[in-house]
């Protein structure tokens, strides 16, 4: 009797199990989702994605073409692992090497492709010595068929604001003002120079010269420059720190060819008196000026030897 008793229960346990299972309607949300990739999992690299974002240039060019052992693979800066360190190592990050002839603020610049070096990189050889990016292409890279394509992208994504995954913009930086002439002026006549980077050759008996100088500053004007100084030596790199003197702003700018073989307006000028040297002797000239954030000297330490002697004046 006790397992006539068993046995009903067990048979009325599975009824109910059964019973179950068959009325049940609870729907699985991945039954219609469609692994693409091999392994069955649902990745980013899956989903379409603006090619003009950041995402989408992680996904289409960094990480294909940028991330290769031994490049961009966190060995060093710009690092493209992922798409934050992409994001976070370009945008108004200082480059590691600038151009000699043209100098850029930032590997990418918001709002301008034109002064971002990470377009300058894809596009140029950089000082002819550093070959143009990529140097090196892995095995299957569509880099070669798609390149216009995908340098036009980084560039609307530059010129449209450089925006992170979230579509936030970084702070606005406000960047140093940088040189772009120096010139010598005689009787309002300028002092041919040389050759690009020569000094400019004075005769000492000219006994004094107008020595002018042109900036470029994307933020402020040049009349809201403040603290505009100069100062001068006869040896290389090493200049009196009490011998700072006032530089004038001039609203009528003296037009010539500056330092990146281009025209530009020099507003800022000083008197160089020639009596206390000699012929032969070379005359290193540095400037100083602050716009609403920086201050600057112009050139300066970090200058690249060419720019560094483009501020001379050799007496003869």
């Amino acid at each position: 009797m006790g397992k006539m008793r068993l046995f009903i229960v067990f048979a009325a346990i599975a009824v109910f199990s059964i019973s179950c299972k068959e009325d049940a309607t609870i729907d699985n949300p991945y039954d219609d989702q469609v692994p693409e990739n091999a392994d069955g999992e649902v990745t980013i690299d899956d989903k379409e994605i603006n090619p003009i974002s950041i995402q989408g240039l992680h996904k289409n060019i960094f990480k294909p073409t940028c991330a290769n052992s031994g490049c961009h693979d966190g060995l060093f800066e710009p690092d493209f692992r992922t798409v934050e360190s992409s994001f976070n190592s370009l945008v108004n990050q200082e480059p590691i090497k600038n151009d000699e002839v043209d100098l850029l603020p930032a590997r990418v610049v918001p709002g301008d492709h034109a002064r971002s070096m990470l377009i300058r990189r894809l596009e140029e050889d950089l000082n002819n010595n550093s070959g143009i990016m990529p140097l090196a292409l892995e095995p299957g890279s569509d880099w070669e068929q798609k390149k216009a394509e995908y340098i036009q992208n980084i560039k609307d994504w530059i010129d449209a604001g450089a925006l992170d995954s979230d579509s936030n913009s970084r702070e606005v930086l406000d960047y140093p003002p940088q040189l772009e002439g120096m010139i010598v002026v005689k009787n309002g006549n300028i002092i041919n120079r040389g050759g690009r980077y020569n000094p400019i050759n004075v005769p000492k008996s000219h006994g004094s010269v107008d020595v002018w100088f042109a900036y470029k500053d994307a933020e402020s004007a040049f009349s809201e420059f403040t603290n505009m100084r100069w100062n001068n030596s006869i040896h290389f790199m090493d200049y009196d720190s009490l011998a700072w003197r006032t530089m004038t702003y001039e609203a009528t700018p003296m037009s010539a060819v500056g330092i990146n073989q281009e025209q530009v307006d020099h507003h800022f000028k000083f008197t160089l008196n020639l009596s206390t040297y000699e012929a032969g002797d070379v005359i290193w000239l540095r400037t100083r000026v602050e716009d609403a954030e920086n201050q600057i000297e112009l050139p300066n330490d970090n200058s690249q030897y060419n720019t560094l002697k483009y501020c001379t004046i050799r007496l003869y």
